[in-house]
C-alpha cells in the first residue's frame, strides 16, 4: 500500500495531525510518499522539515520525499541565483522567519541541507507515477522528462488531450484551481489525480491511499 501526501507548505500541525492518523494504518510493507512543497507560506517550515527528517530516519518505515517547485526556488535562492526575487514573492519570507526563530539567524542546519539536496523528482510504481507538478504529455519516457516541468508544469499537463497508461498522482496546483469545489481532483479520462487540497487556503492536508483510492485528511 502507498500513502501519498500532498503539499504541506509549512503547516506543521496539520502534518502531525495527518501523520498521527496514518501511524494507525501504515504497515511495514507500505510506503509513504510526499509530493513536495514542504516549505513557504505557512508559519512552520523549519518544524516540517525536521519532522520529515525524523520520518526518514524511522526504522521500519518506508518513505519517499519528492522535490517541489518551492524547494527548487529555495535551493536557487541559497545558491545566490535568485536575481528576480521570485523566492520571497512566493512565500520564502515565511520560511526565513521560521528558520530565524530556531537558529537566531537565517541558517540551514546540515541535516536540513542534506534533506533538500537528496529529494527525488518522481516515484514510479507498477500502476502509478507520483510527481510534484505533472508530466509533459508529449514525452512518453520518464527518462526524457525535463526536471523543470516535473516541478512546475500546470495546464499543459492536466488539460492535455491524453490518457496516461499509469495513473499520474500530482500536487502543485490546488484542486480548487482546476475545479470549483472539492479537495481532490480525479480525471478518469486522462487517468490523473490531483491531491493538493490547498492548505494555504485553510483546507486540510490530503493523503491518497493507493491503490484503494481512499482519502485520509489531517
Amino acid at each position: 500500500m502507498f500513502y501519498i501526501i500532498g503539499d504541506i507548505h509549512g503547516y506543521f500541525h496539520r502534518l502531525v495531525n495527518l501523520f498521527n492518523k496514518l501511524t494507525k494504518l501504515v504497515k511495514d510493507a507500505d510506503t509513504i510518499i510526499f509530493l513536495g512543497d514542504y516549505i513557504d507560506r505557512g508559519p512552520h517550515s523549519y518544524e516540517v522539515i525536521d519532522f520529515l527528517i525524523q520520518i526518514s530516519r524511522t526504522a521500519g518505515l518506508n518513505s519517499v520525499f519528492l522535490k517541489g517547485n518551492h524547494e527548487d526556488m529555495f535551493l536557487t535562492y541559497l545558491r545566490g541565483e535568485d536575481s528576480s526575487g521570485a523566492y520571497m514573492i512566493n512565500g520564502g519570507d515565511a520560511t526565513m522567519r521560521s528558520y530565524i526563530a530556531h537558529c537566531g539567524v537565517f541558517e540551514l542546519p546540515e541535516h536540513h541541507r542534506d534533506f533538500f539536496n537528496n529529494l527525488a523528482l518522481y516515484y514510479e510504481g507498477d500502476d502509478f507515477i507520483a510527481v510534484h507538478a505533472g508530466l509533459n504529455p508529449g514525452i512518453d519516457s520518464m527518462e526524457e522528462q525535463v526536471d523543470y516541468e516535473l516541478l512546475w508544469i500546470r495546464e499543459k499537463f492536466f488539460r492535455a488531450d491524453k490518457r496516461w497508461d499509469k495513473t499520474i498522482i500530482f500536487g502543485h496546483t490546488p484542486v480548487s484551481y482546476i475545479e470549483h469545489d472539492g479537495q481532490l481532483y480525479v480525471d478518469n479520462e486522462r487517468n490523473i489525480i490531483g491531491i493538493d487540497s490547498g492548505v494555504i487556503f485553510g483546507n486540510q492536508l490530503t493523503c491518497l491511499v493507493w491503490p484503494e483510492r481512499k482519502i485520509v485528511r489531517g
